[in-house]
């Protein structure tokens, strides 16, 4: 594991500065909250200390797709909680939405491979829209569909949207909030800009209420940085939520596109070196054999890898990444996962949680091999990855240290 990702203390990522950790530094001091023309600024003057540190239940609530009668999962790409407590989950290679009951046990699957009303091709988002209702973004069939209660009740026709545009959430109105989600380098601009896109599906109307950095420009031809810094945005609660990660600030839209709430901390930049470098490489090679496996001579695959590997080269003197995920629950809180080289490959395996008015509540270290999927209701829907690349689905509980003392 990288070791910034066991550092274990947030002053000592969010500064990547040792002296951060030493013991005669000063304690961090708490925000300042002002208002500004109707926007909530949060601001800290040093690395925020985490207050509530979070834990997951330990043994998970239920594991699912392990058992030798259990669903065969391939490849978990998405999956939410929905308000009775069971699961959806969608494998990208099977091409299947599974249903989970509130226990783990299976209850049947929601949609299979097909063309036909209800079927699905490539899944990019799947949405809990209040109670048993779903709405699954198709990308292979551009449209979004809605279920409810098991069933394909709507189909919504996005080929003449911009097949660029990825559904992050819905906001209180049910509409969809969408984002930016491709490119291609080669662009002179030193950003490329990313929109934000408010869609009503009702309407077949789609607003674009805000513009953001997105993407720094990169050669069109010869090596770039794997470590680049970039734009992501999530929705929470409702509203967008943006950083460019290579800035200690945190912006909270309304889904008209108007500024609702800033967060900013300090940070000292972090800079790449050759541990960085052996774990991007070492989990880019993972993964090219992992996608490949067509290719059975070895020879063929190291020429791979060094075409691969030619496209990047290590730039010292660029800042790291503040980030590998940014995420929002249901609960309105915004989950920043702490950048690691190989998050790729082993995904993110320490995040820091604000609360949705800007607070930072704490930490929290997932469980090995665990990939996070939704959290909603006091519970983490995951998914566990066993030594030989077998996926299973898991729930656990999120607890913190107010809830432990409570019990």
């Amino acid at each position: 594991m990288n070791r910034r990702a066991t550092a274990g203390l947030l002053s000592c990522i969010l500064t990547g500065a040792a002296t951060a950790c030493e013991a005669d530094s000063p304690p961090p001091s708490g925000p300042s909250v002002r208002d500004s023309a109707g926007i909530r600024i949060v601001e800290y003057e040093t690395a925020p200390e985490p207050a509530s540190p979070f834990t997951f239940s330990s043994p998970p609530l239920y594991r699912y797709g392990a058992g030798l009668e259990d669903y065969a999962f391939q490849s978990i790409w998405r999956g939410v909680l929905l308000s009775d407590g069971s699961a959806a989950v969608a494998d990208a290679f099977n091409r299947e939405i599974v249903l989970l009951e509130s226990d783990g046990t299976f209850r049947g699957l929601l949609a299979g491979p097909g063309d036909g009303p209800g079927d699905i091709d490539m899944v990019g988002g799947l949405l809990p829209a209040g109670g048993d209702t779903l709405l699954l973004e198709d990308f292979g069939h551009a449209r979004l569909t809605l279920f409810v209660g098991g069933a394909a009740v709507r189909e919504v026709d996005t080929r003449f949207l911009n097949r660029s545009l990825r559904v992050e959430g819905l906001n209180a109105e049910g509409q969809a909030l969408m984002t930016s989600g491709s490119y291609r380098r080669g662009f002179r601009e030193p950003w490329l800009q990313g929109h934000m896109v408010r869609f009503d599906m009702d309407a077949g109307v789609l607003d674009t209420v805000a513009a953001y950095d997105w993407v720094p420009s990169s050669p069109e031809d010869g090596p770039r940085n794997p470590f680049m810094p970039g734009g992501v945005v999530t929705v929470s609660r409702g509203r967008f939520v943006y950083l460019r990660d290579d800035t200690p600030e945190i912006v909270w839209r309304n889904s008209n596109g108007t500024i609702h709430q800033i967060v900013r901390w300090h940070r000292a930049p972090a800079y790449p070196d050759e541990e960085d470098w052996r774990a991007f490489t070492t989990s880019l090679r993972i993964r090219l054999r992992t996608v490949n496996p067509q290719i059975q001579s070895e020879a063929e695959f190291e020429e791979m890898v060094a075409r691969v590997f030619a496209d990047y080269e290590l730039v010292p003197d660029e800042p790291l990444p503040l980030v590998s995920q940014l995420f929002g629950d249901r609960e309105g809180r915004v989950w920043l996962g702490h950048w690691t080289a190989d998050a790729a490959l082993n995904g993110v395996t320490l995040y820091s949680i604000l609360a949705d008015d800007g607070r930072w509540l704490g930490e929290v270290q997932l469980p090995e091999r665990v990939r996070i999927l939704d959290v909603a209701g006091g519970r983490a829907l995951g998914v566990f990855r066993d030594e030989l690349g077998v996926e299973s689905v898991v729930l656990y509980e999120l607890l913190s240290a107010e809830s432990e003392d409570d019990a």
